[in-house]
């Protein structure tokens, strides 16, 4: 198999067409040449959208899906990844974002730093935030896949819309992004597969412009989403064996953080990240 790319993206009904263009623009305008890009349409959307992906599905290298009805992020994720391994023609899958900006080099350094490092499984990298006065200038996550088991218990191990991962441990239907969880998709596939054994890496490099607005922190504050994360994260720290009193107390805090008044939670995030 060579080393060829599918990028995986959802696009909803909220989503901006210019935000949107200029997050596929930045997959298409890739250094790294062999990449197809699997946009799904996650329920309606805008007709501006609608007009674009329509566009989008005259080029080759693009593969555009539209589910009638909403299905939510797991699901449209798991059914990219489904028809990708189908295929079977990737070496790798790559996830975005419709409202970020991947950098032109990317792909190529994530392929390259894979295929030097056959034991890693997922690679993220930094990212630069912008669109509010809490972004950082650099998002620097740890390297290694020993930082990252430990660091996963309280923080996210990864900054998703960064993450490369090998098509291979996608070959288990078992491996997916989990439905059942309330707003924490990607912390439960993170810890899906560190108990599948796999090994994560994060590179310095700054890759991905990562927008975070006041809208980005609302989705992430309430209960539902506090109880959700806590549940798994309590309940894969038993079962990765990192039971602690500074991991009990750490994720106990997340409680806190997710029902501080919005003031509050742009002070932690530029702060205390």
């Amino acid at each position: 198999m060579s080393s060829k790319v599918a990028v995986i993206m959802s696009v909803y009904r909220s989503d901006n067409l210019e935000h949107f263009k200029l997050a596929v623009e930045s997959i298409l305008r890739q250094s790294y040449s062999s990449i197809d890009l699997f946009i799904w349409r996650d329920g309606p959307v805008p007709e501006e959208i609608d007009i674009y992906l329509d566009t989008l599905s005259e080029y080759r290298n693009v593969v555009v899906s539209r589910a009638q009805e909403n299905q939510g992020l797991a699901s449209a994720l798991n059914e990219m990844i489904d028809l990708v391994v189908g295929l079977g023609k990737y070496a790798f899958i790559a996830r975005m974002d419709s409202d970020d900006i991947s950098y032109s080099e990317r792909i190529a350094k994530q392929i390259n730093f894979l295929l030097e490092r056959p034991s890693v499984d997922v690679i993220g990298t930094a990212c630069r935030e912008f669109g509010g006065g809490f972004a950082l200038e650099a998002k620097v996550l740890p390297a290694s896949h020993e930082e990252l088991l430990d660091f996963s218990i309280i923080r996210c191990p990864f900054i998703h819309p960064s993450v490369m991962f090998r098509a291979s441990i996608f070959e288990r239907p078992e491996v997916r992004y989990p439905i059942n969880t309330e707003l924490t998709e990607d912390l439960a596939l993170w810890y899906t597969l560190l108990c599948s054994g796999a090994k994560f890496a994060n590179m310095p490099d700054v890759l991905l412009d990562y927008r975070l607005s006041e809208a980005t922190l609302l989705r992430r504050t309430g209960l539902c989403k506090a109880f959700s994360e806590i549940k798994v994260r309590y309940h894969y720290m038993r079962k990765l064996n990192r039971v602690s009193a500074r991991n009990i107390l750490g994720i106990a805090s997340r409680l806190l953080f997710h029902v501080l008044p919005l003031s509050l939670i742009r002070l932690a995030y530029k702060y205390f990240r």
